[in-house]
């Protein structure tokens, strides 16, 4: 991304520069054209003293136009060849004024060339590069030493060079300076949302940690309570009875600690209970019938007992069938699927084959088949996805009903 921006700012920027150095050509010829055509040939007028008419009594020939393009077409390529256009239009701007030619702005054009060189060069080049090509523009721009105007002419040509050389310099402190502005608030903001982000990891760690401690620490007394009432409940009906309301008084001590802490993980407008009922493999009915509204064809095959399944096994299977569904008719359009249910009394096996014709095998896994292998992950089963050799796209999925071995 950031390459193509690069790509599309310096295309504007070249056809920017383009557009600039032609308007300024077309400027100065027009700038010679019209001094010669009012004042050449003409004997001096009581309108005009002798010295403006002596200035502009000079031709301009088809060299001067073309010296003239010499000096302002190469800042076209200024941003990007910021020492060799300055070097272009400097030795243009000598041939222009050591050659018969009237008076033009054609200076212009070395000191757009020395600003460009100041705001993407450092100072040192700026300086070693500036002195070299400021002094031919300055020895070629001067008139004769006899002249009175000698002083003047060099303190001006002078003082224009330096003001576009120091210019360009201020201007590129201030981009650099704005950039790293810029970059240091974009790694404050990236620091800061990494700093948000490690401690949500740390408190889904630490409430994790304490989840962990409550239910293990309540679940063993309730396993030793419940052993020890099965054991005297015929013998001693009273110890059983004082287990039983061990278990009770547990139970309610852990769910009361474990709403506590799950409380926090709420969103402020959700309910403080779920309405909807948990999800499972018994309610494929109720997902398949707006997938076949939608015009997917869905053949589900339960070959297995649903019945017997652990809670969180069957929301995960329920979740990953789901998700397959989706992908199916998100990729494949119009395809027929069959959702096959198998397994035995250790396992649990989800097969989801379509035969649509338009998915191939991305370049990359994406969030659902990822998040589908994370929940079989999750209970230390086995997940694959994958193109069959001749069309369509297989989900197999393999759960233990015991959840992860140690």
């Amino acid at each position: 991304m950031n390459a193509a921006i690069r790509r599309v700012t310096d295309t504007g920027s070249l056809v920017s520069d383009t557009l600039i150095a032609a308007a300024m050509t077309a400027l100065v010829w027009l700038q010679v054209s019209i001094p010669m055509r009012l004042f050449f040939g003409r004997p001096p007028g009581p309108r005009f003293g002798p010295g403006v008419v002596a200035i502009f009594h000079v031709a301009a020939t088809p060299l001067t136009y073309l010296l003239i393009a010499a000096c302002f077409v190469p800042l076209a390529l200024r941003r990007r060849y910021p020492v060799e256009v300055l070097a272009a239009t400097t030795f243009a701007y000598a041939a222009y004024e050591l050659t018969r030619n009237p008076p033009a702005f054609v200076i212009i054009a070395v000191l757009v060339a020395l600003y460009t060189l100041g705001t993407l060069a450092d100072r040192r080049t700026l300086a070693s590069w500036g002195a070299a090509f400021g002094a031919v523009t300055l020895f070629v721009s001067v008139p004769d030493m006899r002249e009175t105007i000698f002083f003047s002419e060099v303190v001006r040509n002078l003082a224009m060079l330096l003001a576009a050389a120091v210019l360009g310099d201020a201007t590129r402190n201030r981009r650099a300076y704005i950039a790293e502005v810029e970059r240091r608030a974009a790694e404050a903001e990236r620091t800061r949302e990494e700093e948000a982000r490690r401690r949500v990891d740390e408190e889904r760690l630490r409430i994790a940690r304490e989840l962990h401690d409550i239910t293990a620490h309540s679940l063993s007394i309730v396993a030793v309570q419940s052993a020890a009432a099965a054991h005297v409940i015929e013998t001693n009906p009273d110890e059983a009875k004082r287990a039983l309301v061990a278990i009770r008084e547990t139970s309610r001590s852990a769910l009361a600690e474990l709403r506590s802490m799950l409380g926090v993980l709420r969103g402020a407008g959700e309910p403080a209970a779920p309405l909807a009922p948990t999800p499972g493999l018994a309610r494929l009915g109720e997902l398949v019938e707006p997938l076949t509204d939608a015009g997917l064809a869905v053949d589900v095959r339960f070959e297995r007992d649903i019945a017997d399944l652990p809670p969180f096994v069957d929301a995960s299977a329920f979740r990953i069938v789901q998700e397959a569904l989706t992908n199916v008719l998100r990729h494949a359009g119009s395809a027929s699927v069959t959702v096959g249910v198998t397994g035995d009394d250790k396992t649990i096996v989800l097969d989801v084959v379509d035969d649509g014709a338009s998915i191939a095998s991305p370049a990359e896994e994406g969030h659902g088949i990822a998040g589908m292998r994370e929940r079989a992950a999750a209970l230390g089963g086995t997940f694959s996805a994958g193109p069959l050799p001749e069309r369509g796209w297989r989900v197999h999925a393999e759960l233990p009903l015991q959840g992860r071995t140690p």
